[in-house]
């Protein structure tokens, strides 16, 4: 199983902002590939649009739509498939 996150690195601010989920682009127990944005988030007026780390299901979404998250959070779970 893998686990979504943005980490410190990842984050577009040194500040200790909180990030937000805008919208999912895809739902749980849907199969998504590698590279397919999956998921749009905004940390302190940055949009971000998060892909897919892999191919594989999306099992459980973590944060939902409108909820505030910090760095290392996970957002989802998502069982790699080959």
């Amino acid at each position: 199983m893998i686990e979504l996150t943005i980490t410190q690195d990842q984050w577009p601010t040194e500040q200790q902002a909180d990030g937000m989920v805008v919208e999912w682009k895809a739902s749980e127990g849907v199969t998504v590939e590698q590279g397919q944005v999956i998921v749009e988030i905004v940390i302190v007026k940055t949009t971000m649009e998060i892909p897919s780390p892999v191919n594989g299901v999306i099992r459980e979404i973590c944060v939902s739509k409108d909820k505030l998250f910090k760095p290392g959070t996970v957002l989802a779970r998502i069982e790699k498939i080959d």
